[in-house]
């Protein structure tokens, strides 16, 4: 096996290749994080037709090709590991992160195959990839764009000249017309009508009094608490993506097409990242002020986070719990902090951010280090499995995709998983996202709840306008 690689010398429009070219098929993903954070997201990533699927429900993982399906009961994360080590041993001179591998998620109840939990039913299968043999990758400082291909049973000439067939199609689609969604002022008075929440403001403030008091008993110093909310959506969840992408773009941006199921991220949070090096990142966010258009009402919301003592110490507890997570896995003395408590601005809000480090010790498989920080920190709590616990006793239903990692993981070892946060999932008439926020003894409830809104906002804004722009 080997991988190859051409260079695509005709200037393409990710957008429209996407649209035009992957989108129609069945299985379709794009990596769509931008470089609105410097340093992140440098490249995005998009194909489809994949070799095979692999799903998981209920511990059972059905490994599914186009004309037959394979059943394991075996460890979920034990058969992905026996999936990528099938492809061991290959090497090409690229330092291009993702050119062949697996696509998708482990859904926030695969923390029962990390841990001893109880966990919630959900919808959506617990965890969802597919194998894909050939990427579409753009370098979205550069301009520029490859085409990679993994080469198997057939031989490279026959492999190049599938290489040279998909530049054709991707430099057709590339030149097509493709209208911008419309985002014109938006009437959002009935809004609270259209959304429907699995909490009510009353419950969530009764629940957050629950909380405060495990937080006084000493159970848990910190807990992330979320609910869902859910809303009618017949339309087509890729148009609902193209305007998600306009007003809420983030780093770690995404749109996965399982047949019915399609997944609509605007994540800005890393979960866990391991590079070329043997090098793991997190990127923790905890901590959270809405943007504003006045300049000088913007730089407060800045200064309020900066200064507030309630979320720094919130977003310092995660870091040391994901120092811990790390520390399981990587050598002694490389877990690093290199920036603590940095505010970055996004679309709709400000966020915390901080950044932890490991060197990944050569005797750990890549998968068994996401294991090992699974789920994040920052969308569980502290200590992490009593907070588990608490979540699963006060949380109204399973988290699914929510709270999980999405993204690839690369046949050469390296994978790139966000935190499933600002994620919208669409399947069967519903849309559904998740929102939460992390509580510690000086949360103050009403806030905490208003703070869970600015969150909602821009989802809740991109449905209604792909519901308008259906209406028109």
């Amino acid at each position: 096996m080997k991988i190859m690689i051409e260079e695509i010398s005709y200037p393409i429009h990710p957008e429209k290749v996407f649209a035009y070219h992957f989108q129609p098929s069945p299985y379709a993903f794009w990596l769509d994080g931008n470089c609105i954070v410097k340093g992140l997201s440098r490249y995005s990533f998009m194909g489809a037709n994949p070799r095979f699927i692999l799903k998981t429900n209920q511990g059972i993982t059905q490994l599914i090709h186009s004309k037959n399906m394979d059943t394991c009961s075996c460890a979920p994360f034990l058969v992905i590991k026996q999936v990528l080590d099938d492809y061991q041993g290959i090497s090409v001179d690229s330092s291009l992160p993702f050119l062949a591998g697996l696509i998708g998620y482990f859904g926030y109840e695969m923390n029962q195959y990390s841990e001893q939990v109880p966990v919630h039913p959900t919808l959506v299968p617990e965890s969802m990839w597919m194998f894909v043999d050939q990427v579409l990758i753009y370098d979205q400082v550069e301009k520029k764009a490859w085409l990679s291909r993994l080469v198997m049973e057939e031989s490279e000439e026959l492999a190049r000249k599938k290489l040279e067939e998909e530049i054709k199609q991707i430099i057709w689609a590339s030149m097509q017309d493709l209208a911008d969604p419309s985002l014109d002022e938006l009437d959002d008075s009935d809004a609270s009508s259209m959304f429907v929440a699995n909490e009510t403001k009353e419950s969530y403030l009764s629940k957050m009094e629950k909380l405060k008091n495990y937080i006084g008993k000493g159970d848990i110093y910190q807990v992330c608490f979320t609910y869902q909310i859910t809303t009618s959506y017949e339309e087509d969840p890729f148009e609902l993506y193209r305007i998600l992408r306009r007003i809420n773009p983030a780093p770690f941006a995404s749109y996965l097409k399982f047949e019915d199921l399609s997944i609509l991220s605007s994540s800005p949070e890393r979960f866990l990242k391991l590079d070329a090096h043997g090098v793991l990142e997190s990127r923790p966010i905890k901590g959270t002020r809405p943007r504003s258009s006045d300049y000088n009402q913007d730089q407060a919301y800045i200064h309020e986070l900066k200064t507030s003592e309630k979320e720094c110490a919130e977003n310092v507890m995660i870091v040391d719990l994901v120092r811990n997570d790390l520390g399981r896995v990587c050598l002694t003395g490389h877990v690093q902090v290199p920036t603590l408590l940095n505010v970055e601005s996004y679309a709709t809000v400000h966020q915390l951010v901080s950044t932890v480090t490991g060197k990944l010790r050569p005797d750990v498989h890549p998968i068994d280090a996401i294991q090992a920080a699974f789920p994040g920190g920052s969308m569980t709590g502290a200590p992490k499995i009593r907070a588990m616990e608490i979540l699963h006793e006060l949380e109204n239903s399973g988290r699914g995709i929510y709270a999980g990692g999405l993204g690839y993981l690369d046949v050469r070892g390296m994978f790139d998983l966000s935190m499933v946060i600002r994620t919208i999932v669409c399947q069967s008439g519903q849309a559904s996202f998740h929102v939460g926020g992390g509580i510690v003894a000086d949360s103050v409830p009403e806030m905490e709840y208003k703070e869970t809104e600015v969150k909602a906002y821009a989802l809740k804004k991109a449905i209604m306008y792909a519901k308008t722009s259906y209406v028109k």
